[in-house]
């Protein structure tokens, strides 16, 4: 399969994920909402799933791949060494809502790349099966 397709499957992947997490603290918060009468804790919803979307895919990516790349056999390696926090964090900035993304992929065509946020940050998305000689992840 060509490494478009799957990095597009590993993010549909990672994608219910985080809806998932998102759906879990719906649920175990509505009940302290409506309990103390407080719903306009879920005005902060958004913000909270930029933030949860930020960590989810920088700290997994950065300690071996998300569930999605595990399962799609693709990993995020420095063009630079060994991949650094600081990477990770950059080139996941798009993922905080649709439109970033959407631009981030749309520049990143301009310059023959699939993210240009891959390209500031000096990273790209390899099959795991082809680069062998890559660091093993690192233990939390």
């Amino acid at each position: 399969m060509e490494l478009k397709k799957k990095r597009f499957y590993a993010f549909v992947v990672d994608f219910i994920v985080v809806t998932g997490i998102m759906y879990l603290l719906t649920i175990l918060f509505y009940p302290l909402a409506l309990l103390l009468n407080i719903f306009s804790i879920y005005s902060y919803w958004l913000p909270l799933l930029g933030v949860i979307t930020i960590l989810y895919f920088s700290y997994l990516e950065y300690h071996g791949g998300t569930p999605g790349k595990r399962m799609m056999g693709l990993r995020v390696i420095s063009q630079d060494g060994e991949l650094r926090w600081q990477q990770a964090v950059i080139r996941n900035l798009s993922r905080i809502l649709w439109f970033p993304l959407i631009l981030d992929v749309i520049l990143g065509r301009l310059r023959n790349r699939l993210r240009i946020l891959d390209a500031i940050a000096n990273t790209r998305v390899v099959s795991a099966e082809k680069n062998e000689q890559t660091p093993t992840p690192r233990q939390p």
